[in-house]
C-alpha cells in the first residue's frame, strides 16, 4: 500500500512540474507550486 502511495505522489509531484514550467509568466503561481512541491518532495523521500 506504501508503493501505491509513493507512486501516486510522484505522478501529482510531476505534474505540478510540469504545469509549473508551462506558467511562467505568473511568479505567484510559480512560488505557489515551489511551495506545493517542497512538502510533496519531503513525503515522497520519506522525511516527515
Amino acid at each position: 500500500m506504501k508503493i501505491v502511495y509513493l507512486i501516486i505522489l510522484a505522478f501529482v509531484l510531476v505534474l505540478i512540474v510540469v504545469n509549473m514550467f508551462k506558467k511562467k509568466n505568473n511568479f505567484f503561481f510559480q512560488l505557489d507550486a515551489a511551495l506545493v512541491m517542497i512538502t510533496l518532495l519531503l513525503r515522497l523521500l520519506l522525511l516527515k
